[in-house]
This record gives structure tokens, sequence and C-alpha cells, in this order.
């Protein structure tokens, strides 16, 4: 590798979150402190129509190793697929517009990488903020589970998917499986552009590894700790999984509405709240599932 090549690329798509990423960016620069120059950072800017255009420019002009794009078609897979491009590192690292990195999640990434090469891509912990401390609002989080928090313990260990908001690929490995899917995940389906890209790693005989150092905080946004928004999220879901995955569950999901309906009044009876929760949520998306695959066929979609 030339000296001047980074090590590791960082590749961010946003959509009209300035706030939160301005926010997403300083974590970013005391980050990059602990790793020295051979990090780079794409930013894709997917159409926004708020603030984000000048954060963006802002902050690419004040270091190097910065580049932005502008992607206008709306998508999330889209504009990092336009973004992968533009990196040069042998490492590619994701994250979100609405969560902080650790001080040393670049260095954590980093040193996975080089002490476990037997896996080709991996995946950190996705954590609360430690300001978020109000009794009721954990409790919402661990009930509705709408937020994409992941803590899998402090031991290495081998994972079945990642989440977009913080995991880490080998270059090689988007050569061998492809992008990501421009069906989904957020602009499009809503969800499971990170599921479709870990299960093809994983097809390849590739594996996915637990990076428990490599830290990331999400942001807790209330109105994602509601009823409705508990019922739409999940409804999304299951349109995500039938897009990718539309011939391969439909046969299991009847009977799977079934078994969460008596699981949810079950639950009900003896005052479970939170596996009462888990079943109305595998309520809410096999009945979607099946509502989609019905109207594929009414209508000659399959």
């Amino acid at each position: 590798m030339d000296a001047a090549e980074p090590e590791l690329s960082i590749v961010v798509a946003t959509r009209n979150r300035a706030g939160q990423l301005a926010a997403l960016l300083r974590s970013l620069e005391v980050a990059q402190c602990a790793v020295g120059a051979h990090v780079e950072t794409v930013l894709i800017d997917n159409g926004s129509t708020d603030e984000t255009a000048r954060v963006v420019a802002r902050w690419v002009a004040a270091g190097p190793g910065r580049q932005q794009l502008f992607v206008a078609q709306p998508g999330k897979s889209h504009a990092l697929n336009r973004g992968i491009p533009l990196t040069r590192g042998r490492l590619l690292a994701f994250t979100d517009d609405d969560v902080e990195v650790a001080p040393t999640w670049m260095k954590a990434m980093l040193d996975f990488c080089d002490q476990h090469p037997q896996y080709d891509a991996a995946m950190g912990r996705v954590l609360i903020p430690p300001d978020v401390t109000d009794p009721e609002v954990l409790d919402r989080i661990h009930g509705y589970e709408t937020l994409p928090f992941f803590d899998h313990g402090n031991q290495v260990t081998d994972l079945s998917e990642m989440y977009g908001c913080n995991m880490v690929l080998r270059r090689q490995v988007l050569a061998a499986v492809g992008g990501f899917d421009e069906r989904l995940g957020g602009g499009a389906s809503g969800f499971s552009e990170d599921t479709d890209l870990s299960e093809r790693i994983r097809r390849a005989g590739m594996r996915i590894g637990y990076m428990p150092d490599a830290v990331v905080y999400h942001a807790v946004d209330v109105t994602r700790l509601t009823p409705a928004f508990f019922r739409d999220y999940h409804r999304r879901k299951a349109r995500s999984d039938f897009e990718w995955a539309r011939d391969r569950f439909t046969r299991k999901n009847l009977s799977r509405l079934v078994d969460a309906s008596l699981r949810w009044a079950w639950c009900s009876l003896t005052g479970d709240a939170q596996r009462r929760m888990r079943a109305r949520m595998r309520m809410i998306r096999n009945a979607e599932f099946l509502r989609l695959r019905w109207h594929a066929l009414r209508h000659g979609a399959l």
C-alpha cells in the first residue's frame, strides 16, 4: 500500500439531520486523534434540505482526508454505493448520522482487524448515551426496542449480522459480494440493507466478528418510543423483509402469526410486559408480511 493511502475509510450517508450530524463529526475528530492521519472520511449528503450542506462543507474544509458528495436520489443504500468508490482504505467503516462514536472507536476497529484476521467484517457495540438516565425513558427504550442498541458483552465472538451504524469491512468483502441492495434501507424500503449485506457475506463463506471495544452511542429520539411508532416501525420492517426475502418466509408466517397471538394473549394474562411487547412485534410483522404477499399474489407481482 502506498504510504499516502489511508488504512481506514469512514463512510456516512446523511439526510436532514444537521444537528445530529454535527455531533457525530465532533466525535469523529476526537476519535481520529487516537490513530493519527491515516484515516479518511466520505460524507454523502442524500438530498438534504436543512443546514446539512453547510455543516458538511465546513467540516470537510477544516481538515485533511475529508470528502463530500451530494446524491440527490433518495435512498441510503444508493448514497452509500455512490460514496464507496471514492474511498481508498483497506478497511471500510460505516456509521450513521444519529450516533456519536467513542474516542477509541477508530483505534478499536484498526486493532480488531489487525489482531483478528479470521474475520472479514465486524460489528461493535451500540449503547445508550451516558447522559440518558431518566428511568421512564430507559423503560420505554427497553420496552419498545425500536432503537438499534446492541451489547454482546466483553468477549470477541462470531455474529450472524451487523448494524449499519457501527460496522467495518475489509475492502475485498465488497469486491466479492457487491454493495448495498438499493431496494433496501432508509429512503427505500426503510430497513434491512445491513441484514442483507451480512447474509451475503456469510453465504460467501466469510466470517463476521464482534468487536466489543468499538463503541458508538445512539441518539435517543423519544418520538420513536410510542405505540404508534412501534406499529409503524415493525410494519416497515416487514416491508423491508418482503423486498429481499419474500419467497423464503411466507410458508411460516401464518403459523408464526398464530403462535405470536397466543403468546401475546398469555403474556397479557400473566402480566409479562416485555414478552408481551415482543409477541406484539411478531404479530405486526407477520401480519404485514402476509398482507403484502396476498396483495402481490392478487396483482400478479409474484
